[in-house]
C-alpha cells in the first residue's frame, strides 16, 4: 500500500527535518520545500495529499501559497495546514481568505498536529463537501476580504484557531501555577535567609558586645597593672623617704619633749612647742603609714576571735564616738568561728574604719558593727555603717586607691582604706566599700574573712 504523500513548505531546514521526521515514523511520506514557489512547483509534479506550510518565508509566503493552490482547479481540493508562529486575529482572517483549511499555531502539539492531518484526509475523501459559491466579504480593521472557502473549512479553522486558543489557556494556567509555585518557593527561601539573617545579625551583636565587654575588661586590667606599677614605684620611694625620716623625726620628737617639760605652764612659749609636738606626732604618723603599705612585712599570724578584736579596736576610740554624740550599736552573732589573723594588722583595719565613720558623723549619729558567721562561704562576715555624709558615686571606685583623699589638708593622708584592703585580701579576704553619696544614708564597709582551720598559730609571709 502507497504512503500519503505530505509536503511540508517551510525555510527553516531544522524545523522541516523535525516535522518530516515526525511524519515519517507516523506512516506518512514527506517532502521538503524551502520556500511556497518551490513548493508550488512541487505539488504539480508530486499530488500531495496534504500540504503543510509556514507562513513567513522567502520569495513566496504561505497565505500566497495557499491562496495559489486553491487557485488552480487542478490542486484547489488539496488541504493546506497553516503553521505559524503568529497570534494577530488578522492572521486568521487572511488564513480563511486564501481558503487555508486548517490553522496550527507554532510550537505545535504533533498529537495534534497528526490529529488535523487525519480529520482533513477524511475531509477529502467525504463526497458530501461544500462548495463555494460566490463567496461573501468580511470587514476587520478597516479591511474587506473576500471569503471563498467552503463552511466546512471555516468551520475546521475556527475550530483549531479556538483550540489553540484553549492550548494556549491551559499552557497560561500550566505557567501561572508554576510560576506561583516558584514565587511561593522562593518567598519561602526568603524568610528562611531573613530569618538566618537575623539570627547573623543577633550573634554578630553579641559576639560585638562580648568583644566589646572583654576590652574593656582587658583596659580595666592594663589600668590595674599600670596603677599597681606605679604604686609599687610609690612604695618604694615611700619606704626610703621614711626611713630617711624616722631618725630625725625621733630625735626632734625627744628635744620637743625636753624642751616642753623645761618650760612652765604659763610661759606662752609652751603652747608653741606643743603645736610643734602634735605636728612632729602626725609627721611621725604618716612615716608609720608609709611605711606599713609600702612594706612587705612578716604577719604574725594567730587564732583569733573576732569580737574580741573589734572591742580592744573601739576602747581606743570610744570616747570620741561619746563627745560626737554617736551612737554604736552592736550586733554580734552568738556562734562567730575564729579565724587565724595578726592582731595588730586587724586593730588597725578596725581603727581605721572607725576613725574615718567618725569622720563622717561630726554632729553625732549611729555607727552599727555587725558580725555573723556564714558556714556556706565558711567565712566570718563584719559590716561597719555609719548614718554620715556617705561617698558620691563618682568618687567610690577611686575611694580604695593610695594617696586618694577627700578630707581637707592635714586631716588625711589617703592611705587608710587602702591599707585596710591589703590587710583583708592578705588575709584571703573580700573588702567592699557600699554608698549612694546620700547624707544620711552614709556608708557600709563590708569585710569577708575565712574561718580558721583549726591549726596552730604560725608565722607567714603576706603575699
Amino acid at each position: 500500500m502507497d504512503k500519503i504523500k505530505i509536503l511540508i513548505a517551510e525555510d527553516s531546514i531544522t524545523q522541516a527535518m523535525q516535522l518530516q521526521n515526525m511524519l515519517e515514523v507516523n506512516g506518512y511520506d514527506a517532502a521538503i520545500a524551502a520556500n511556497g514557489r518551490e513548493a508550488l512547483r512541487s505539488i504539480g509534479a508530486s499530488r500531495p495529499s496534504i500540504v503543510i506550510s509556514d507562513i513567513v518565508m522567502p520569495e513566496m509566503d504561505g497565505f500566497e501559497l495557499c491562496r495559489n493552490i486553491k487557485a488552480d482547479e487542478e490542486l484547489r481540493s488539496t488541504p493546506v495546514i497553516l503553521l505559524t508562529s503568529l497570534s494577530d486575529p488578522q492572521d486568521v482572517i487572511r488564513a480563511v481568505q486564501c481558503g487555508a483549511d486548517q490553522f496550527v499555531t507554532k510550537p505545535y502539539d504533533e498529537k495534534h498536529l497528526l490529529t488535523t492531518v487525519g480529520h482533513l484526509l477524511h475531509d477529502k475523501d467525504m463526497h458530501d463537501r461544500e462548495k463555494s459559491q460566490k463567496g461573501f466579504h468580511i470587514f476587520y480593521r478597516d479591511e474587506k476580504f473576500l471569503i471563498t472557502s467552503h463552511r466546512r473549512q471555516i468551520l475546521n479553522l475556527l475550530l483549531s484557531t479556538y483550540e489553540t486558543a484553549m492550548s494556549k489557556n491551559i499552557d497560561l494556567l500550566r505557567a501561572r501555577d508554576e510560576l506561583k509555585s516558584l514565587n511561593d518557593d522562593l518567598e519561602e527561601m526568603v524568610n528562611k535567609r531573613t530569618a538566618a539573617l537575623h539570627i547573623e545579625i543577633a550573634e554578630r551583636k553579641s559576639a560585638e558586645a562580648a568583644l566589646r565587654a572583654k576590652n574593656e575588661e582587658l583596659n580595666t586590667v592594663l589600668q590595674q597593672l599600670w596603677q599597681a606599677a606605679k604604686l609599687a614605684t610609690v612604695g618604694e620611694l615611700a619606704s626610703s623617704i621614711a626611713h630617711e625620716l624616722n631618725n630625725p623625726l625621733a630625735i626632734v620628737s625627744l628635744r620637743i619633749e625636753s624642751l616642753t617639760a623645761q618650760t612652765s605652764q604659763d610661759d606662752p612659749r609652751r603652747r608653741e612647742l606643743e603645736i610643734i609636738g602634735q605636728e612632729i606626732e602626725r609627721m611621725g604618723n604618716l612615716v608609720t603609714n608609709l611605711l606599713q603599705f609600702s612594706r612587705r612585712s612578716r604577719q604574725q599570724i594567730s587564732t583569733v576571735d573576732i569580737r574580741e578584736e573589734i572591742e580592744k579596736t573601739f576602747e581606743l576610740i570610744e570616747y570620741h564616738f561619746r563627745k560626737n554624740n554617736v551612737k554604736v550599736i552592736r550586733e554580734f552573732a552568738p556562734d562567730v568561728p575564729s579565724i587565724h589573723a595578726d592582731r595588730q594588722q586587724l586593730r588597725q583595719l578596725f581603727l581605721n574604719l572607725f576613725t574615718n565613720a567618725g569622720d563622717a558623723m561630726p554632729k553625732g549619729g549611729t555607727l552599727a558593727i555587725r558580725v555573723m558567721a556564714r558556714p556556706e562561704a565558711k567565712q566570718v562576715y563584719i559590716e561597719i555603717a555609719d548614718t554620715g555624709v556617705g561617698i558620691p558615686p563618682e568618687i567610690l571606685p577611686k575611694a580604695m586607691d593610695a594617696f586618694f583623699t577627700t578630707k581637707p589638708e592635714g586631716k588625711g593622708t589617703g592611705l587608710g582604706l587602702a591599707i585596710c584592703r591589703r590587710i583583708a585580701e592578705e588575709h584571703q579576704g573580700t573588702f567592699e566599700i557600699v554608698s549612694e553619696g546620700i547624707p544620711g544614708k552614709g556608708t557600709r564597709v563590708c569585710i569577708a574573712l575565712p574561718f580558721s582551720n583549726g591549726s596552730n598559730a604560725r608565722s607567714i609571709k603576706s603575699e
